[in-house]
């Protein structure tokens, strides 16, 4: 049934089959068995416990509706959102665009989310039996970024595991210009000053896969400073790698998938070199099966998300990368999947 409805619908506009998705899902929770699970896979970073480091990549569940399933299904944790202080609608549509023989996609929706107080309520009545992280990001129209990612970290800091701040998405107007120096400093400063005056979520910064070597070090040196808890390497792409071959690839937004895999790996290798490792990473972009995340892992990363592959193969997928994961783990003779995080950057 599930491997019928996830040919159906790849024929489907993207957004109709991913609201047709978020309602199917929900409809189906209860139903839902118990996934995989391998204690080689387990692992504790920064005082969280993991069942493994597989986890669906903030997009998907932009309004914490689905936390209890995705673990149902086998993820070791969810990063909900990107949410922001207002409903918002986002982008015009359409917005969302298959590169089908590219296994990729691209989008441009603009932070689209029902708004924080439906976000909280979602996220108090969920069980939570797992690691949940909140994705957070600025109203479009609003006259000062910085305010609303301080505003929106103290409303739901205190439901989650982390927090990841979004300032690398490229469908919202200027949101990039965050990344520059003295803005970067001026909110990771006030957000590390949240934290730890009320002890709240750890923080993740998400950053974009296009800049240069230069600016990554420049963004390594401000998270050091301000003992921000890790980084999420990395966001959709305004690249365009000339491997394309899809008619969509002219489209104006965001590149997920396949083709940006190696980008966000180099970035991802970049940062675990000059950390020496010291920093909690979390790899995301272009992993489709289990090698993909091991790969990732051996570059640096201590978790891996996924949403684009997952887009196009279903839920089936997270078992069958679990399952294939403990066993490369096994085959090179480790105990437990921690032992493999950074073995190519050393």
């Amino acid at each position: 049934m599930i491997s019928f409805l996830t040919r159906a619908l790849k024929y489907m506009p993207p957004e109709m089959a991913h609201t047709l998705t978020i309602q199917a899902t929900k409809y189906a929770s209860p139903f839902l068995s118990s996934s995989f699970q391998d204690k080689s896979l387990n692992i504790n970073l920064n005082g969280n416990k993991y069942h493994n480091p597989l986890g669906i990549a903030a997009g998907f569940d932009k309004n914490a509706e689905l936390i209890d399933p995705l673990f149902k299904v086998g993820f070791g944790f969810v990063e909900c959102g990107t949410v922001t202080i207002k409903k918002q609608y986002g982008n015009p549509k359409p917005r969302v665009f298959r590169l089908k023989s590219d296994n990729a996609i691209i989008n441009r929706l603009g932070f689209n989310n029902n708004g924080e107080k439906n976000f909280i309520r979602n996220l108090i009545a969920s069980k939570k039996n797992g690691i949940v992280g909140v994705n957070i990001g600025p109203n479009k129209e609003s006259k000062n970024f910085v305010d609303d990612y301080l505003k929106i970290y103290k409303a739901v800091s205190i439901y989650s595991n982390y927090v990841a701040i979004n300032v690398s998405s490229p469908n919202t107007k200027d949101l990039r210009e965050l990344q520059k120096k003295d803005t970067l400093e001026v909110l990771l400063r006030e957000l590390s000053q949240l934290r730890d005056s009320a002890n709240n979520s750890q923080i993740m910064l998400k950053i974009d896969p296009d800049s240069s070597n230069d600016h990554y070090r420049m963004i390594i040196n401000l998270v050091q400073k301000y003992k921000i808890d890790g980084i999420i390497a990395t966001n959709t792409s305004i690249s365009r790698p000339k491997t394309l071959k899809d008619l969509n690839k002219i489209k104006e937004g965001g590149l997920s998938g396949a083709p940006i895999k190696n980008l966000s790996d180099k970035v991802l290798h970049f940062l675990s070199k000059e950390t020496k490792q010291e920093l909690l990473l979390i790899g995301v972009g272009g992993a489709e099966n289990a090698i993909d995340v091991y790969n990732k892992i051996k570059l640096g990363a201590s978790l891996v998300q996924l949403y684009t592959a997952l887009a196009y193969s279903g839920p089936q997928l997270v078992n069958k990368i679990l399952e294939d994961l403990a066993l490369l783990v096994k085959k090179d003779g480790f105990e437990n999947i921690s032992e493999a995080i950074g073995i190519e950057s050393k």
